[in-house]
């Protein structure tokens, strides 16, 4: 008889075991939160020892802050992202994306807004690149058409960020109105507190405005 010839084992590269136990945090995230997250929990979830996953986040703060930076990441992304649509319907588009993203990932944002990650310098520096790429894609028409943003547009679009997160993140936590009237709430309140805002941005919102006005 020919003896069984051993079975080769794959060996997985340390990157591959890594994104294989985030994406399992990733989804115990997404069912009970940033808080729920430890390197035991995650480790039975994944069949890995709680060692394992200590080896690849440092500490439970760490894993916690790897699952907010994937959800951050994903939305950074999407705000970067070319847009070839007309100048005037860019906003209301960057608006649904956004929204899209954040939803995509509920329970973690609603963590991250409500301070789950407070202190974190981490997360707060790639929050503000989000942040800074928000108000670039709602001001992006000035760049386009060759209108320079003043200091004055800057602080306003900046002031009007922390708006958007602030709204959204009370709307997370349980509204009655709709995910449509989320977004016509923040573009309203966008003409309203961003009145240079550049054409034909501004004209691209209020007309939408406009019609659900009538």
């Amino acid at each position: 008889m020919t003896p069984a010839t051993p079975r080769s084992r794959t060996r997985r590269e340390p990157s591959d075991r890594r994104r294989e136990l985030l994406a399992v945090a990733t989804a115990a995230a997404a069912e009970d939160g940033l808080d729920s997250l430890t390197p035991a929990s995650v480790g039975a979830r994944a069949g890995a020892s709680k060692a394992l996953v200590f080896h690849y986040f440092g500490s439970t703060a760490g894993l916690r802050r790897a699952v907010a930076l994937e959800a951050v990441s994903d939305l950074e992304q999407t705000l970067l992202a070319p847009d070839d649509r007309p100048l005037a319907d860019r906003p209301a588009h960057a608006m649904a994306l956004f929204l899209g993203s954040v939803t995509a990932h509920r329970r973690v944002w609603e963590d991250i807004w409500r301070g789950a990650l407070a202190g974190d310098e981490v997360t707060e520096a790639a929050l503000q690149d989000v942040r800074s790429a928000l108000v670039g894609r709602m001001t992006t028409t000035a760049g386009v058409i060759g209108f320079t943003p003043s200091g004055r547009l800057q602080l306003l679009a900046r002031g009007w960020v922390a708006l958007v997160e602030n709204v959204t993140a009370a709307w997370l936590g349980g509204s009655g109105i709709t995910r449509e009237e989320l977004e016509l709430l923040l573009l309203q309140s966008l003409v309203v507190l961003v009145p240079e805002l550049p054409e034909p941005a501004r004209a691209g919102v209020l007309a939408i405005v406009r019609r659900s006005d009538g």
